[in-house]
């Protein structure tokens, strides 16, 4: 099975007590299922990484992301992602723009769903639904 996770199930993996159902889905991703990733966690991660005052978060964030494919934004992407926003703004639904842009990517790699824990965010935009890692995993 594909996954395509946002950045909040990257970062429960990231912490050090984070949940065991997030863990356990990246476990299944060294058992060869393919995962993939925007570009845009992978910022939001690293903007974690350098305010972060631990060594070795660089490392542990970037081993985290060797189980990944990253898709880079394009403009295609980024003209999905901005007409995603726009349709949310004029619905008085609006989610942050970068969640529009994750959205974007996992639709134009040909996802249906995203794991995340904004599962209220990702529900409302068209073609995508939200799993969490327990309904992966069990």
């Amino acid at each position: 099975m594909r996954f395509f996770p946002d950045t909040s199930i990257c970062i429960d993996v990231l912490r050090t007590a984070g949940p065991d159902s997030s863990v356990e889905l990246f476990k299944t991703l060294e058992d060869s299922n393919i995962g993939h990733i925007s570009s845009i966690p992978v910022a939001e991660l690293f903007a974690g990484v350098h305010l972060s005052n631990k060594r070795n978060a660089a490392e542990k964030t970037e081993y985290l992301l060797s189980f990944l494919e990253i898709i880079d934004l394009t403009s295609e992407i980024a003209r999905e992602g901005g007409r995603i926003y726009a349709q949310l703004s004029r619905l008085g639904q609006k989610i942050e723009f970068n969640d529009c842009l994750i959205a974007a990517t996992a639709l134009h790699a040909g996802y249906q769903s995203i794991v995340t824990k904004n599962s209220n965010h990702v529900a409302r935009i068209d073609g995508l639904t939200a799993i969490i890692p327990e309904d992966i995993i069990n």
